[in-house]
Formats: structure tokens, C-alpha cells, sequence
């Protein structure tokens, strides 16, 4: 358990079950979860009364159950696969734009300059703050089911994106890995006019071409190649 004695205001004690009430859950321990919306530019940096402490907890607990999500969600992807998509969804970009969803900026205490111009990484702070009081007070089984619930469109949308673009990440990783040296890519041909151009490149391995793809622009073609490298490589 974690225990921390703060006086809270009857204001502050409404905006805190209000809070709670959009969020669909119920605490006891408001004085805990005011801790996890007070940033340490508001406490004075005293990292036992800001945010600072839950939030190292939050980062666990995100990193255990979001990793335990695409394990069995994922069953075909390797290591490498896993580990590219989890440091997407629980990237300082995902938690902030959950955090805006959510709100939390309208109930976090931060100090001035901070509250004029509040970067990404405050708010990805307080929502893994969040996360540990969840996980304190409510246990695992509301933990879990919380952070899957509004993790679940991030986590679609950056398979799909992976599926489509990280071909060129998966080929590196896997020759580097089997100690083959690394992939470079060239354009081989470059025609049409420039609002319909259509490029092919080559991936060459040592030295050696492997494989072609084509596509409407250098990346897009990259990526293709890429793709058929993986392909006669049999990686996919």
C-alpha cells in the first residue's frame, strides 16, 4: 500500500470525484491521486509530494501490462517485432494524447510557466502517475482492463502502420541480427512527371542486389523492396 497524509480542499476533493466519475472508476484514496496529478514544478521538485514516484511505478505497471497485450495478441511476431510496436504505444506521444482524451490536464496542479506552455511529457507523467494509483488502490484486473481499453485504437492503428512502412526496420534488425551485414538501398529508375512519378530501388546486401520495389514515391519504394528482401530472405 502507499499512504501519504495531504489536506485537500472541498474544491479540490469535487474536481478530484469529478475527475474519477469521468473516468469510470472509484477511489478511496483522493489524497493518493492528487499526488498523481501534482507536477513537482507545483510542489517545490520534492519528489515525495509531486508526481515524480507514481509515475516511476506507472511506468512499470503500463510497460507489464501492455507487453502482456501483445504477447497474446501477437503470437506470430518476434522479439523485435514486439519491442518496436510497445515503445510506439507507450511512447511520450500516445500517453499525451490519451491524457488530452482523458482530460487530465484540466485537473493537474503545475506551476506557472508550466501551465502557460505545458509540453508532452507532463501529461505523459501524470497518466502513468495515474496508471500506479489505479493499480494501488484498484488492483490488477481494473488495471489491466483499463489500460487495454484505452490503449486498444493505438495499438491497432500502429500495427497497421507497421504492417504497411517498417518493412525497411524489420530487415535491418534481422540482418544485423543474423550478422549479414547491413542492407543499403539505391534508385535504380526514376520516370514519369513529377505528379506521377514512379521510382523503383534496389536493396543490396554486401554488395549484392537481393531485391527491387517499386512505388509512387522514394520511400514507398524503399519500403517494397524491403518487403521482397524479407520475402527471399523467407523472414515473411
Amino acid at each position: 500500500t502507499y499512504s501519504i497524509n495531504m489536506m485537500l480542499t472541498i474544491t479540490r476533493k469535487k474536481e478530484l470525484l469529478k475527475f474519477l466519475k469521468s473516468l469510470d472508476i472509484k477511489l478511496n484514496n483522493l489524497q493518493l491521486l492528487n499526488m498523481a496529478l501534482t507536477h513537482s514544478s507545483f510542489s517545490q521538485k520534492d519528489p515525495f509530494l509531486s508526481n515524480e514516484r507514481l509515475e516511476f511505478f506507472g511506468d512499470a505497471v503500463l510497460k507489464l501490462y501492455i507487453s502482456e497485450h501483445l504477447m497474446n495478441k501477437f503470437p506470430q511476431y518476434s522479439e523485435g517485432e514486439l519491442s518496436n510496436l510497445c515503445a510506439y504505444v507507450i511512447s511520450e506521444k500516445v500517453l499525451s494524447s490519451i491524457a488530452i482524451k482523458l482530460s487530465i490536464k484540466k485537473y493537474l496542479l503545475v506551476g506557472i510557466n508550466e501551465k502557460k506552455d505545458m509540453p508532452q511529457s507532463i501529461l505523459a507523467d501524470a497518466l502513468e502517475a495515474i496508471l500506479a494509483v489505479i493499480y494501488y488502490e484498484c488492483g490488477e484486473v481494473l488495471t489491466r482492463n483499463f489500460i487495454v481499453k484505452h490503449w486498444t485504437s493505438y495499438i491497432q492503428s500502429a500495427n497497421l502502420s507497421f504492417k504497411q512502412q517498417n518493412y525497411k526496420a524489420i530487415l535491418q534488425e534481422y540482418t544485423q541480427g543474423n550478422k549479414i551485414g547491413l542492407p543499403t538501398y539505391k534508385v535504380v529508375s526514376e520516370v514519369g512527371p513529377d505528379h506521377n512519378k514512379n521510382f523503383e530501388m534496389t536493396v543490396l546486401l554486401n554488395g549484392k542486389e537481393i531485391s527491387r520495389g517499386n512505388g509512387k514515391t522514394k520511400k514507398e519504394a524503399s519500403q517494397n523492396a524491403a518487403k521482397n528482401a524479407l520475402q527471399y530472405l523467407n523472414v515473411i
